[in-house]
């Protein structure tokens, strides 16, 4: 059955398959709206862990994103060794004073990537979030709850840069799977995680409520960290498209989603800690 583009997001797993259909801006199309549709697992209490469909949106006329996406893509007459990479492209719906929506074709290089000013273009628009749709569940409640593996590498060892605070999960979850791992053995650490420090699992719990809301505002405003990774616990918070890693002692350092460095104040760390 053929997709029909809708200005909402489809209420389903996450629909990112070739036959979506893409398709070039029309001459003269002036967004009012830009749908952006995000598909993350999230905890629902007392529920498990759910894949949830995040519907976002943006007013227009997003006159950046625009010149973006009518760019032509680069095309070669002379071929190009190019790497087996795919980069996803959000689901973005783009809707005009009509309630016309079209699924916009983002413009590629030679080797079918995204060129990466577009991506930046969609990622930057002040979007709001409208609704959180559950599509399909992932874990059960007992299974959420049990779902902290005995071992973990330490992951907050591997050498990344400090990053300006900024929000971590948007919309916030209602819940956050706190694993709490203590260092029992040290080897080299490499950039294969089976050669890293890892940890032994030492408590889990379920983060909700006031104590959940308070740590989530102290990840969001954590300063940027330059200070080296050296403790002997760790937490990995899920779920999210990401895990978030803290050290529970040394400098406290967090590292995000995507791959800064903050840190936390004892206080904020004190609340994973049962």
């Amino acid at each position: 059955m053929d997709h029909v583009v809708t200005a909402s997001c489809p209420k389903m797993p996450d629909p990112y398959l070739p036959a979506s259909p893409r398709q070039q801006l029309p001459d003269g199309f002036i967004p009012a709206q830009v749908i952006r549709c995000r598909w993350e697992p999230r905890y629902l209490p007392g529920k498990g862990s759910w894949e949830v469909v995040i519907q976002e949106h943006a007013d227009g006329p997003a006159t950046e994103l625009m010149t973006e996406l009518r760019r032509p893509s680069e095309r070669s007459l002379f071929g190009r060794d190019c790497l087996d990479i795919r980069i996803k492209v959000d689901y973005l719906v783009v809707v005009d004073s009509s309630g016309r929506a079209v699924l916009p074709d983002v413009p590629n290089g030679v080797c079918g990537e995204p060129f990466p000013s577009a991506m930046a273009a969609i990622r930057s628009l002040p979007y709001q979030v409208d609704k959180q749709v559950p599509v399909r569940r992932i874990e059960s409640e007992k299974s959420f709850r049990a779902g902290c593996g005995g071992e973990f590498p330490d992951i907050l060892r591997r050498r990344r840069q400090p990053g300006a605070a900024h929000q971590n999960w948007n919309p916030p979850p209602q819940g956050l799977r706190v694993c709490v791992y203590r260092i029992t053995k040290k080897t080299p650490g490499t950039a294969q995680t089976w050669n890293m420090v890892r940890g032994r699992l030492e408590s889990s719990h379920i983060l909700r409520g006031s104590r959940l809301r308070a740590l989530l505002d102290a990840l969001d405003t954590a300063p940027p960290s330059d200070c080296p990774s050296d403790h002997t616990r760790f937490a990995v918070l899920t779920p999210g498209s990401w895990e978030a890693y803290v050290a529970l002692d040394g400098c406290h350092n967090l590292r995000r989603s995507d791959g800064t460095l903050g840190r936390l104040a004892p206080d904020a760390v004190a609340l994973l800690t049962k």
